[in-house]
């Protein structure tokens, strides 16, 4: 039951004019008059939760407004899903070792459909000074492993960043390097690569090479 909504109520856009019966599932049902002049019959949860907040003139207003600035060849989200496809994709790309080459990909919802990407992106916070951000640096681009961030957000999300508890200690994977005097990138592999914490910190480098990475597989 909604029995807060009223005649007269406002929501968005809409104002509700009168109780309209029940949906299949028993919930109330309220007719709503738009400013734009429409009316709509609209479940009373979704006029409470402000899942709808119009007869839809207010997303079609908005769509239009975002495919001005966000939705050809030429715009900035365009230009980011063209590069995020060409590090993970193109191995003549300058970026492609620490992408595609170390098994990061795009999804398959992402990598052949900007509009999907780009409906994503707006549902999700895009913003012209914010930057796609990986939350997992191991895991590919999905909806489920991305975000928009700030350069921030993204410097302290670098792969040297990561934190790692050992002997009661938290330090980054580039603090831990300098500790234990080992190539940070060789730090990194060795536990991208499944060491042990304790082995991939107490076995030395020489030379920049790896003194113990052959005899661990």
């Amino acid at each position: 039951m909604n029995t807060a909504i009223q005649a007269g109520d406002q929501f968005g856009r809409l104002t509700v004019a009168a109780r309209a019966g029940k949906d299949n599932g028993g919930h109330d049902l309220w007719l709503c008059l738009c400013e734009c002049g429409n009316r709509k019959i609209i479940a009373g949860y979704n006029l409470t939760s402000g899942a709808i907040k119009s007869c839809g003139c207010l997303r079609k207003e908005v769509a239009g407004q975002l495919n001005k600035t966000h939705g050809g060849s030429g715009s900035r989200l365009y230009s980011i899903w063209c590069n995020m496809k060409t590090r993970t994709g193109n191995p003549r790309g300058t970026a492609y070792d620490a992408y595609g080459g170390r098994g990061i990909t795009v999804c398959s919802e992402w990598r052949n459909r900007f509009d999907a990407f780009q409906h994503w992106a707006l549902e999700n916070g895009y913003r012209d000074d914010l930057s796609i951000d990986r939350i997992n640096n191991d895991g590919g681009y999905s909806p489920e492993n991305c975000r928009w961030a700030t350069k921030v957000t993204q410097f302290n999300n670098r792969r040297s960043n990561r934190r790692i508890t050992f002997n009661g200690e938290n330090r980054t994977v580039a603090q831990w390097a300098r500790f234990c005097s080992i190539d940070r990138h060789t730090l990194n592999t060795r536990l991208n690569s499944g060491w042990p914490v304790e082995r991939a910190l107490s076995i030395p480098t020489y030379g920049g090479k790896d003194s113990g990475e052959s005899s661990v597989r």
